[in-house]
């Protein structure tokens, strides 16, 4: 069965196809081969000098969204302030960011040769000599559509302000951040039955969050961690594992009490029925 022709309802009409001027003055209908043309305005350049206070450069940005002073001669002791306005009267600062130096931070004014771009979506845009000794000031100004964001912002060393900023404490912190601090408790051989009970060390550092010992021996026995809280006068143990002869063990605490020397954590070690003939044992604290 063939296929029914297709109709159209008498409201589709046919539209009549665009179309646009050439330069010799004749029409050209818009299509695949002949598209509308879309010219973009192109980078817009002026300059000017003067030889006094005023300006120097002046424009309307309109499709322009930033570009660059170019300062071919600063004069002699000149300063040239740059400024933007929305109605060409009244004006403001705009800062500009001196393109040759990768550290610069914004500023409004210069008083040397150079590059200075800016950012701005105001109307119009100048540079001026506000301040004139002598010599000749000319600059050159290029505006584009678009432009790298340099302004604003800059992460310069010095006193630049990214905002509101609160610090408590320490600020400044050098070498190690959270560093531990460890000892050698004793590396002589214990008899049999014997035991050796290290030093209390005070928790006085806030950021230390584990008390930690570890041991070896030829020999079998036990190691112990011990707490205090009445700055040494009495000790309970907290901790305990039992060592393999010719092994290590290691055991950690999770520090508590308060922070100062009224609290201390030592080591302490109890041998087994054998003499021993090699013997380590440390401790530290530690922020994690």
């Amino acid at each position: 069965m063939a296929n029914p022709p297709v109709t159209f309802p008498a409201l589709f009409t046919p539209a009549n196809a665009v179309a646009f001027t050439n330069v010799d003055g004749t029409a050209e209908n818009v299509s695949a081969i002949a598209p509308l043309p879309v010219t973009l305005p192109s980078p817009a350049t002026l300059s000017g000098s003067v030889a006094a206070a005023g300006t120097v450069v002046s424009a309307g940005t309109g499709n322009f969204m930033g570009g660059a002073f170019q300062v071919t001669s600063a004069g002699t002791t000149c300063t040239i302030t740059y400024e933007q306005s929305n109605d060409n009267i009244n004006w403001a600062t705009l800062p500009v960011i001196s393109a040759a130096a990768a550290n610069a931070a914004p500023a409004t004014t210069s008083a040397a040769a150079g590059i200075y771009t800016y950012v701005s979506s105001a109307a119009f845009v100048r540079a001026r000599v506000s301040t004139y000794t002598s010599g000749t000031v000319a600059v050159v100004l290029n505006q584009k559509q678009q432009v790298v964001p340099s302004s604003g912002l800059s992460l310069a060393a010095g006193t630049s302000g990214i905002g509101s900023v609160s610090v408590t404490g320490t600020a400044t912190v050098s070498g190690t951040i959270n560093p531990g601090i460890g000892f050698t408790d004793s590396t002589a051989a214990l008899a049999a039955g014997a035991s050796f009970t290290g030093t209390g060390r005070a928790n006085s550092a806030a950021q230390y969050e584990f008390f930690t010992a570890t041991a070896f021996a030829d020999q079998p026995g036990t190691v112990f961690i011990d707490q205090s809280l009445d700055t040494g006068a009495t000790y309970q143990p907290v901790a305990s594992q039992a060592v393999t002869a010719s092994s290590a063990a290691n055991i950690v605490v999770r520090v508590s009490g308060a922070v100062g020397t009224t609290t201390l954590y030592r080591v302490r070690y109890v041998n087994g029925a054998t003499l021993q003939t090699l013997f380590r044992l440390s401790s530290g604290y530690s922020a994690n």
